[in-house]
């Protein structure tokens, strides 16, 4: 009678759990049913995705049918447009029936959203929809946008390829692309309609910036810019902005034969020339002026390939190590490669399916600069003083507490003893994304005027060894910024390893720096 009796409890159970099991399997298939109102459905993000996009079509099919109000409907695909939370289909679908509105007011509306959407806009199909209703609309004075557009990185898609290469030469027919992207570095507002769109986030500096920089990754050995800034400019639509920056660039090319090559070196250069610190502004003037006696001092391949970024490597050089402004390329490649051979050096892993790391001087040294040697000789010296050597191990066990952010910031030397030393800038709270990305800001880099080089940390974990080195993102950072960038990363208690990265992709491991106790 027992053993029934288990059995029977034991059939019971099973059933009740297959049973279970299978109203469980039910429910994960339901969803909730269409309203039949294609307002309402495409708003419950309770449907499947295909049954708003289909909402999304059938509400648009009634606006063009002339059975349901054109603005009200507009403003709910424009919400699901605007939303990162909408599904990439939904979103591609809002934004095509938006952008194919072809009534006076809805392309209007169209293209003042467009101009908002796509200098940030990273989703290429997204972009792709954009462009293609700009072109068969005109959008002529959308142009701005798709140029900042166009100046972002997008890796895997060839400039040659980009939409927004087609868009430029599809509304500026016969013009070369070098003169459109020029023309809208002189005039960055044209086709803004409004004061609140000419105003939102300083979006002349930036438009203007970002035209900078796209014409430097067209013109790689800068002659087309030289030759365009030595054109008859006709500066009649130019707000100030540009008439000054058109100044600063003269002086810079006048001083230092230098011109800027990423949209941040502009507004660096913007920073050096005018600081709202007037006690800081008088002390780049001093800067300046020093940079540009040494520099005109420098002959020959010393002068090739300087850049914005060598000066304050240069300028300490001058009055600390003098000895080093004499001697050639090859010269300082034999120096820093002796003072590499001591160390201990640890290669970051390389990435899953990527090329092993190349780390070494001898991987890089054809692509090295003398302006490039100077400054990692300079930033050696920087990382290892005693008073930066020193601030970076506190700054490493503050790094290590917070699991929230890596912590960063700039070597730079101090004006009353000319010694380096690190200063930290803790990321904001809306900047403390991960335990694993430093994000620099604005404080930060309105600070570094002067500064020899950006530097974080990698520290999130006990040893660290596997990230010796900049990452993917770090390589865009730098790229983007166009600065010397160090990374150190925490490997014992008592190791430190540190690699320099530049702008175009060379990395020098410098090797492991340990407290001066030690």
């Amino acid at each position: 009678m027992t053993q029934t009796r288990t059995l029977l409890l034991i059939v019971c159970s099973v059933s009740l759990t297959l049973a279970v099991s299978g109203l469980a399997g039910c429910s994960a298939q339901s969803h909730y049913k269409p309203t039949g109102n294609p307002i309402l459905d495409v708003r419950n993000p309770n449907l499947l995705e295909r049954d708003r996009v289909a909402a999304a079509e059938q509400a648009w099919d009634e606006v063009v049918a002339g059975v349901r109000v054109r603005e009200r409907t507009r403003q709910a695909l424009k919400n699901l447009a605007w939303s990162s939370a909408t599904s990439p289909d939904l979103r591609y679908t809002s934004l095509d029936l938006l952008m194919s509105d072809t009534s006076p007011e809805g392309d209007a509306d169209s293209a003042r959203m467009a101009r908002l959407i796509l200098p940030t806009e990273e989703d290429r199909q997204a972009v792709r929809i954009i462009l293609q209703h700009a072109i068969r609309a005109k959008w002529q004075g959308l142009m701005p946008a798709i140029v900042r557009s166009y100046a972002r990185v997008a890796p895997g898609y060839p400039d040659e390829e980009r939409m927004e290469r087609k868009a430029i030469e599809a509304l500026s027919p016969g013009q070369p692309l070098e003169t459109v992207v020029f023309e809208v570095f002189l005039d960055p507002l044209k086709g803004a309609s409004n004061r609140e769109e000419r105003s939102i986030l300083r979006v002349a500096d930036r438009t203007r910036d970002d035209a900078w920089g796209l014409l430097a990754r067209l013109d790689k050995d800068g002659s087309k810019r030289k030759a365009l800034l030595e054109s008859d400019i006709d500066l009649s639509t130019s707000d100030a902005g540009t008439r000054q920056t058109l100044s600063d660039l003269q002086v810079l090319w006048d001083d230092f034969a230098v011109l800027p090559d990423q949209a941040m070196e502009l507004s660096w250069l913007r920073q050096l020339r005018r600081s709202s610190d007037k006690s800081w502004s008088a002390s780049n003037v001093v800067w300046w002026e020093e940079c540009r006696g040494v520099v005109s001092a420098l002959r020959g391949s010393q002068r090739r390939g300087l850049e914005l970024r060598h000066f304050e490597a240069i300028r300490w050089a001058n009055t600390n190590r003098p000895e080093w402004l004499t001697m050639s390329r090859d010269g300082l490649v034999e120096l820093l490669g002796d003072r590499l051979s001591k160390r201990t050096h640890i290669k970051r892993k390389a990435d899953k399916g990527g090329q092993p790391r190349r780390e070494r001087l001898s991987d890089w040294e054809g692509q090295l600069s003398w302006g490039d040697l100077v400054t990692i000789l300079v930033v050696d010296v920087a990382i290892r003083s005693e008073t930066v050597t020193e601030k970076l191990y506190i700054q490493r066990r503050l790094d290590k507490k917070d699991n929230k952010t890596e912590y960063g910031g700039i070597l730079d030397v101090d004006p009353k003893s000319d010694y380096h030393r690190a200063i930290l800038f803790r990321p904001r709270a809306r900047d403390r994304v991960s335990d694993e990305r430093f994000v620099a800001s604005e404080d930060m880099f309105r600070f570094s005027d002067r500064a020899l080089a950006h530097y974080h940390f990698h520290a999130n974990e006990r040893n660290n060894e596997k990230y010796a080195g900049p990452s993917y993102a770090d390589f865009i950072n730098a790229e983007s910024s166009g600065r010397t960038s160090v990374v150190i990363t925490s490997l014992k208690d008592d190791e430190l390893n540190v690699d320099l990265y530049q702008p175009n992709g060379v990395v020098i491991d410098l090797g492991i720096i340990r407290p001066l106790s030690n």
